[in-house]
């Protein structure tokens, strides 16, 4: 039998334990108290101890994308070397090294086996057993495989793919253009503004994409338009819901002190990787000014005022 473990205990961990065939699931969280309400079930396997975390075979990273280096040193000087495949399910770019988590990875466990689960899914919907769909990435069609035999919830279908790198951008970019539609819905710009946002949204996207060498169909699938639509349209989204209250006037501490924000951590890291590659990204550029305080009226009139061009 599989072993199983899911790092994190957040809203997005509990939908996972939910999707899995085995509910013997070993769930490393901080503070077992609290996880144990969070999931509401008495049989829960939970531990505050990476100690606890050996002989696994599969791990599933579903804690914010800043944290993922800190808790794999933490596990890696703990428990030593894994056999595991480590399954991201967290969507961001790390700060400072500009570097995607499947990259993260790779520096603390650079023979492991990794993989990718995302897609356009708000985790209370899978909680609630609502239809979704999402898609597995990895290198190997085997580890898609055998990852997909442990998730039986008929309502979560599964496709596979095998661009890590496109996969993982469009995660973490789209959380950035949803500020931006957020803004556009709290200064009631209307629903022309919103499509315009979303479709130079998904241009920067592939455009940064391409130069890393992702595919360009991947965009174009639950990964891509149907991660970045689900999100840019809807105030369940936190990065959208940002945007929104601060079209309103509230500030971005307000926010941060509640909320995992992930558009927000990632954003400066992806500027970066524009410039690095020589990829023009005005609209991830304009929600970073925001986010360093220049006010949105500002960038919004600036961003209108662009020079007029070819749109390909």
């Amino acid at each position: 039998m599989n072993k199983v473990c899911i790092i994190g205990s957040g809203t997005w961990a509990q939908a996972l334990f939910k999707i899995f065939k085995k509910k013997n699931i070993l769930i490393k969280c901080r503070n077992k108290r609290i996880a144990k309400k969070k999931f509401n079930n008495n049989e829960v396997n939970l531990t505050e101890k990476f100690s606890d975390l050996v002989d696994l075979d599969f791990i599933f990273l579903a804690i914010p994308s800043q944290t993922i280096r800190e808790n794999l040193k933490s596990l890696k000087r703990t428990t030593g070397k894994q056999k595991s495949t480590f399954i991201i399910c967290c969507k961001g770019v790390e700060k400072r090294t500009n570097k995607l988590m499947s990259e993260v990875i790779k520096d603390i466990f650079p023979y492991n086996k990794t993989a990718v689960l995302s897609g356009p899914n708000f985790s209370s919907e899978i909680i609630a057993r609502k239809p979704s769909a999402s898609v597995l990435s990895s290198s190997k069609k085997s580890t898609t495989l055998n990852i997909s035999k442990l998730i039986s919830l008929k309502n979560f279908r599964i496709y596979f793919n095998n661009d890590i790198i496109g996969t993982q951008l469009g995660g973490a970019m789209k959380n950035v253009i949803a500020i931006a539609c957020g803004l556009v819905k709290g200064k009631n710009l209307g629903e022309n503004a919103k499509a315009a946002i979303i479709t130079r949204g998904i241009s920067e996207i592939v455009r940064l994409g391409l130069k890393m060498g992702a595919k360009r169909n991947t965009f174009y699938g639950l990964s891509g338009i149907g991660d970045l639509t689900l999100t840019c349209s809807s105030l369940k989204s936190r990065n959208t819901k940002l945007g929104y209250e601060m079209a309103k006037g509230k500030k971005l501490a307000q926010f941060k002190k509640n909320y995992v924000l992930e558009g927000v951590e990632s954003c400066q890291s992806i500027c970066n990787l524009g410039k690095i590659y020589n990829v023009e990204l005005p609209l991830c550029n304009s929600i970073n000014e925001i986010i360093k305080g220049t006010e949105a009226d500002c960038i919004i009139s600036n961003l209108l005022s662009r020079p007029l061009q070819f749109e390909n």
